[in-house]
């Protein structure tokens, strides 16, 4: 996978710059790829998203020094870039289900290092409800209307998109009237990266739930209106319940896009699509993950 010495090159830059802050936008750039993807990739990969990463070895190095040392733990806390005592609390017992102060004076504590694994459960999700080869497809340009929001991407460890997301899906149903006239039986969730000059952080990301429209549509008050360029998008149907979405796409992202002929295409939003074989709540449901691409260069 030639994916894999671009990710590492980003690992031995993050690990001398754990003290300091940290810019992922900056990581990925220097890695080669756009900021959204390298997040997807390396979640794929690694296994855990960037964030959790960082955060993780950043605990990890703190423990070291809580038992090597006798340091202030504000003080280890401020130096590895926790804003408090309070933050850095909750994150190390987060992590090692003890906190700071216990953990000092059980210096024989063994700390539980959890990490994600490829488990039984997961692999067989990959092999069982992931399409393994997406259907090619080209979409022309879309106008999208709906309720939309900016979110914290469940990439970040301060990730709220399960607050803010799925009320965005409530508030279209309750006025998919005034939506306008659908050219299509799907309803789609469109999710894309913020602009620097749009968001007040790097991981900041803007979802609209919405319906396909005439471009001449307006969109009524409290909605957005999307207009996406035409685009070749992989359509990966996920089968199974909408909670490991996420696995479905971390395969995309991860082992099916690596080894393909295209590379991620980040001009056009990345798409959820749903019609009346989606059911949240049964075990045979479908919908499509659209990853948007272009052929390698």
């Amino acid at each position: 996978m030639h994916y894999l010495p671009h990710l590492q090159r980003a690992i031995d830059e993050i690990e001398p710059c754990l003290r300091e802050p940290i810019a992922i936008e900056r990581i990925a750039r220097r890695a080669g790829f756009s900021y959204w993807h390298f997040q997807r990739l390396f979640a794929a990969c690694v296994g855990e998203p960037v964030g959790f990463y960082i955060r993780r070895r950043r605990l990890t190095l703190a423990a070291d020094e809580l038992r090597t040392t006798r340091r202030r733990i504000l003080d280890i806390a401020l130096d590895f870039q926790f804003g408090s005592h309070e933050a850095f609390t909750r994150a190390f017992r987060g992590l090692f289900h003890i906190s700071p102060s216990e953990f000092r004076r059980r210096p024989h504590y063994v700390m539980i290092r959890t990490r994600p694994v490829l488990t039984a459960d997961r692999l067989k999700h990959l092999v069982q409800n992931a399409s393994m080869k997406p259907l090619l497809i080209q979409l022309p340009a879309l106008t999208l209307i709906g309720p939309e929001a900016h979110f914290i991407s469940a990439m970040s460890p301060d990730a709220n998109n399960l607050k803010v997301i799925p009320p965005l899906w409530q508030q279209l149903f309750r006025r998919l009237p005034e939506a306008g006239a659908p050219l299509d039986n799907y309803k789609y969730g469109a999710c894309r990266w913020l602009l620097p000059g749009r968001r007040a952080r790097e991981d900041e990301l803007e979802y609209l739930a919405g319906i396909s429209v005439a471009p001449a549509s307006r969109a009524p008050a409290g909605m957005g209106k999307w207009k996406l360029l035409a685009a070749t998008y992989a359509l990966f149907t996920h089968r199974g319940p909408i909670t490991k979405l996420s696995e479905t796409i971390n395969f995309a992202h991860g082992a099916w896009l690596p080894r393909s002929d295209f590379e991620y295409d980040d001009r056009a939003a990345e798409l959820e699509r749903y019609d009346d074989r989606f059911n949240p709540t049964a075990p045979d449901s479908e919908m499509d993950y659209l990853l948007s691409v272009r052929p390698k260069k």
